[in-house]
């Protein structure tokens, strides 16, 4: 289940239903009057878990059978639509990178002190949406929260995952005003 708060005022319960085959929408502002929205037909290879928001009105969802993820788009309430993310071959962790992506880590290197191999999707590029980028033999990483920054450090080197929207709000607020 997915439970919705955003959308005018309103909040939308979202129920993955048939082995993904279908998602019911109801409307559950009012919890002495709940309104069912819609039951819509979904392209799902089978049942799966809501992981976290990406973006404007989209969800990344984890199919159970191991197949894999998939974006949710949440934009047309009584037509949403799934789309699987190709490209994508880790099942691991998974890490939030804000709105704009995640990272997948490689289960095989799971390992304490062993590198890791992610790859990061991109979900914020409107000319190339969710590109899989594959990042290997990552030793550690760490994330400026203020700038949105993740760094990687890789036995090839350092890679950045860049958020430019966290980092223009960043400078926004801390913008010495003359006095």
């Amino acid at each position: 289940m997915l439970l919705d708060q955003s959308r005018n005022g309103r909040t939308l319960l979202y129920i993955e239903q048939d082995q993904g085959a279908r998602l019911a929408v109801f409307d559950v502002t009012d919890p002495g009057n709940i309104k069912a929205v819609a039951s819509v037909q979904l392209e799902a290879s089978g049942s799966f878990d809501f992981v976290f928001p990406l973006r404007d009105r989209a969800e990344l969802v984890r199919f159970r059978d191991g197949q894999g993820e998939a974006v949710l788009d949440l934009h047309k309430v009584k037509n949403p639509t799934i789309k699987k993310i190709q490209g994508l071959k880790f099942q691991g962790s998974t890490k939030r990178l804000g709105d704009d992506g995640f990272m997948i880590a490689d289960q095989a290197g799971a390992q304490a002190d062993a590198a890791q191999d992610y790859q990061v999707v991109d979900t914020a590029s409107v000319r190339e949406p969710n590109r899989v980028y594959d990042v290997n033999q990552v030793r550690q990483e760490i994330t400026n929260s203020e700038t949105g920054t993740t760094y990687l450090l890789t036995t090839d080197g350092l890679y950045l995952i860049r958020r430019p929207a966290v980092e223009e709000r960043y400078k926004i607020n801390t913008r010495v005003v003359p006095g």
